[in-house]
């Protein structure tokens, strides 16, 4: 309880941003992209390479148009996922509340507020580390060789040396930031968890805050699925693609592994309790002496516990978690598909 009474918690800046958008932060996110799109767009015409070329008599899609839309679209998702995060949080108070203890609901309270100042200056430090990988990689792979600084500002290098720097930086900051909200969840529910066996359902708010996280993670992967359509360096795709997967694997196991051992260690203490009545009172009515609660109650309790599932997943939440899987399955097949498309033009 030190660091949120002692250290001040506020949301991320693009949480802050996004509060004073009138749309929903899906809509807002799709808004940003979009935007900075049409940016991108007036840039290259600016430069003289503009989103359709012809070339030898036939037209053809721009590769580096096709890398800017990927890469705006990543922007507006990495950019909104906190607040659509935060909303998820805020909304699912009361249920948390339910099953915490009193400090267990001061502390969930200033988690959904947003991360301590000592870790926002931790995660702007991850970031400027990320932004500066960025810098690297645009200017080791992404540049073409032996271009001049005069020559360097006359192309779309630019552009892309910005959002490749901002992009990184963020990837590097979430990476920061599900590592540190992982520490959180797991002292909140280690600590703080009420475990009933008789209401594990409750315990289904921390599944569908699972499912959220990993949905916002699989969306990046099916938007990172976009750039292997003939437009980036595969290493630069493929690694993008196999870290955005183990975040969002990362980010459902954090949030729900804590929940499962709490209730498991609860079940299993009440187990070995009862299987030591039954023992007891077996004992007592071999000897005729009067026992506690009859061995049938206690065996059929035995059987109840065994029986109870501590997994905090609904057959609906499981359900959706298995049509989420195919989101980015769905994005390979639209790349493709689009890869057919642009291969038939050009």
């Amino acid at each position: 309880m030190t660091e949120q009474t002692d250290d001040p918690r506020s949301p991320y800046l693009e949480v802050r941003l996004h509060r004073l958008s009138p749309l929903p932060p899906v809509l807002t996110g799709i808004l940003i992209s979009a935007l900075l799109y049409a940016l991108y767009l007036l840039y290259s015409v600016e430069v003289g390479q503009p989103i359709i070329e012809q070339t030898n008599g036939s037209v053809g899609f721009n590769n580096a148009a096709w890398a800017a839309l990927v890469i705006c679209l990543i922007f507006g998702v990495a950019t909104t996922m906190p607040a659509i995060t935060q909303r998820q949080w805020q909304a699912s108070l009361p249920q948390l509340k339910a099953v915490l203890d009193e400090k267990g609901r001061l502390q969930v309270e200033a988690m959904a507020t947003g991360p301590s100042r000592k870790h926002s200056w931790r995660s702007l430090l991850a970031f400027l580390a990320g932004a500066a990988g960025g810098v690297l990689v645009n200017l080791w792979l992404l540049n073409p060789p032996n271009l001049s600084w005069s020559e360097y500002w006359s192309t779309i290098s630019p552009f892309f040396a910005i959002m490749n720097a901002v992009v990184f930086g963020l990837a590097a900051r979430g990476g920061y930031m599900v590592r540190y909200e992982d520490r959180e969840m797991r002292e909140l529910v280690e600590t703080h968890l009420q475990v009933d066996l008789a209401h594990l359902e409750r315990n289904q708010i921390f599944g569908r805050l699972a499912l959220r996280g990993a949905l916002a993670w699989l969306v990046m992967t099916a938007v990172i699925l976009l750039l292997f359509v003939d437009s980036t360096p595969a290493p630069i795709s493929a690694t993008a693609l196999v870290l955005a997967l183990i975040a969002s694997g990362y980010a459902f196991a954090s949030t729900i592994g804590p929940v499962v051992r709490k209730c498991s260690a609860v079940r299993d203490a009440a187990l070995q309790s009862v299987r030591e009545q039954i023992t007891a009172s077996g004992d007592a009515a071999l000897k005729g002496a009067p026992g506690g609660a009859p061995l049938s109650e206690l065996i059929a309790y035995e059987n109840w516990l065994e029986k109870l599932p501590v997994w905090p997943i609904s057959a609906p939440v499981t359900r959706r978690l298995a049509l989420y899987g195919f989101i980015p399955v769905l994005a390979w097949f639209g790349s493709a598909a689009a890869e057919l498309v642009l291969n038939r033009f050009t």
